[in-house]
């Protein structure tokens, strides 16, 4: 058996080149048999090709004898998978990259002609223009990128040079991914970027819902809010074949119950017929959308609570999958607060001997609604309201919300500008707004020098469209 084992390692380090084999493994291969030398080349091919395919766990590996691509293994970068590689470049090479103020992780298989590197660039807090800022320009600004041609990657906007080398796009908000190719490798520089799959292509968790299943073949698109008086927030996904999906979030007065929601639908969503009908348990339709005379989409939409509904839309081709899609559609684990909290944001700081008052108070508006806790000793008292909706992003809704209160700008303590109020009843109190929620602090006369430590004690959780 030694010498079975020693010409199988050996075999195996001229197959493999400077690869690690697990120990122990040709022997677990061979164990027990007692064959020819013919039996055991056969061994010793079958090692080499398990060593190739598992040796070296989250690269690729490629041996290529025939000139034709090897099948590959997804390959993580930073979170995103590789799908497809040329064959025979052997194990990546990882080291940190930087570029226009973004960090980020690339991998690079061979060098000179024979390069091919993958590069993941992310920072959640950059929204837009990442692309350009990696090639060292300035988004909006194309006299900043000479040399560089607009392309398309997936239906997203892209950038790359005439040689075909390189290729720079913004997958989402906060991810922008790079592939570099040698002379050799240009013909698989699309392949290369087609191949690239983010983690949790399905787009996360996304305005209290976790999105579990989505179609193949379909790419998220960045969510965006529509600002109205009826607004609402949308997540899509888009294919190549023009295959598409519209996930909606409505807040408010416009999702009071079933039918309002189906009334707003009607409106602003192009609805043509609808069959009431429990989507995921809750009261909602069943749904065409287009015009009279010929129906375009699918639709399903429910009332998940007073105050919020969702609306799912596909078109034609996509039919028989909506019902899975919406299946898909999970319930998100809130994100932990330390402390008590008030819908998922947490109240880090109350003055002490206030006890939280049962029962949460809720309020609608046109395209935003609100919870309200309390905090009281008997004659203190402490409001903490937080605002959601699509509207958010607009300035009118902020009139509506603070209507009969005195208004004064100030900054807050944080960087972010504020609006100190005082109701009728001379609660002093201080709003602000990011892009996720608005809150709204109140407190008695007595605890007015509380106030600005209360603030600086609430915690707004990261965005909700990211896992």
């Amino acid at each position: 058996m030694p010498n079975i084992e020693n010409e199988l390692r050996l075999a195996m380090v001229e197959e493999t080149s400077a690869l690690g084999v697990p120990p122990g493994l040709a022997h677990r291969v061979v164990q027990g048999a007692n064959r020819g030398r013919r039996a055991r080349r056969t061994a010793v091919a079958l090692v080499a090709a398990a060593v190739l395919a598992a040796a070296v766990p989250g690269y690729l590996v490629v041996a290529d004898r025939s000139g034709v691509a090897s099948p590959t293994q997804a390959v993580g970068v930073d979170g995103v998978k590789v799908g497809y590689l040329p064959a025979g470049l052997g194990a990546p090479v990882l080291a940190r990259a930087d570029a226009g103020g973004l960090r980020g992780t690339g991998a690079t298989w061979g060098s000179g002609d024979d390069l091919v590197r993958v590069t993941v660039y992310q920072d959640p807090a950059f929204h837009v223009g990442g692309a350009e800022r990696v090639l060292g320009g300035i988004k909006g600004a194309p006299e900043t990128l000479p040399g560089v041609l607009v392309a398309k990657v997936r239906g997203r906007g892209a950038f790359t040079r005439a040689e075909g080398d390189d290729l720079v796009w913004e997958e989402r908000s906060g991810l922008v991914l790079r592939v570099t190719v040698g002379a050799r490798h240009r013909d698989d520089l699309r392949r290369i970027a087609d191949g690239l799959i983010p983690k949790d292509p399905t787009g996360g968790v996304f305005q209290g819902l976790r999105v579990t299943y989505v179609p193949p073949g379909l790419h998220l698109t960045d969510p965006f809010s529509v600002i109205d008086r009826t607004g609402w927030t949308e997540l899509g996904w888009s294919g190549d074949d023009g295959a598409s999906i519209r996930l909606l979030a409505v807040r408010g007065v416009s999702a009071a119950d079933a039918e309002t929601l189906l009334t707003w639908a009607r409106t602003r969503q192009n609805l043509y017929t609808a069959t009431p009908e429990k989507v995921r348990g809750k009261p909602g339709y069943r749904a065409d959308g287009g015009g009279r005379g010929a129906s375009h989409t699918q639709m399903r939409l429910w009332l998940e609570k007073p105050g919020l509904g969702y609306v799912v839309e596909v078109n034609q081709g996509l039919a028989t999958t909506l019902d899975r899609i919406v299946e898909g559609l999970i319930p998100a684990e809130p994100p932990s607060t330390s402390g008590d909290a008030v819908d998922h944001v947490a109240v880090a700081y109350l003055p002490p001997g206030l006890r939280r008052v049962a029962g949460e108070t809720a309020r609608l508006g046109k395209g935003w609604s609100a919870k309200a806790g309390r905090w009281s000793d008997g004659s203190r008292d402490v409001e903490v309201t937080v605002v959601r909706g699509a509207v958010l992003h607009g300035s009118q809704w902020v009139d509506e919300f603070l209507r009969g209160v005195k208004r004064e700008s100030v900054r807050t303590g944080r960087p972010l500008m504020g609006i100190r109020t005082t109701d009728p009843d001379g609660r002093r109190g201080i709003f602000f707004e990011n892009t996720e929620v608005a809150v709204h602090v109140k407190v008695d006369p007595a605890l007015a020098d509380k106030l600005d430590k209360i603030i600086l004690g609430i915690r707004v959780p990261p965005l909700s469209y990211w896992p």
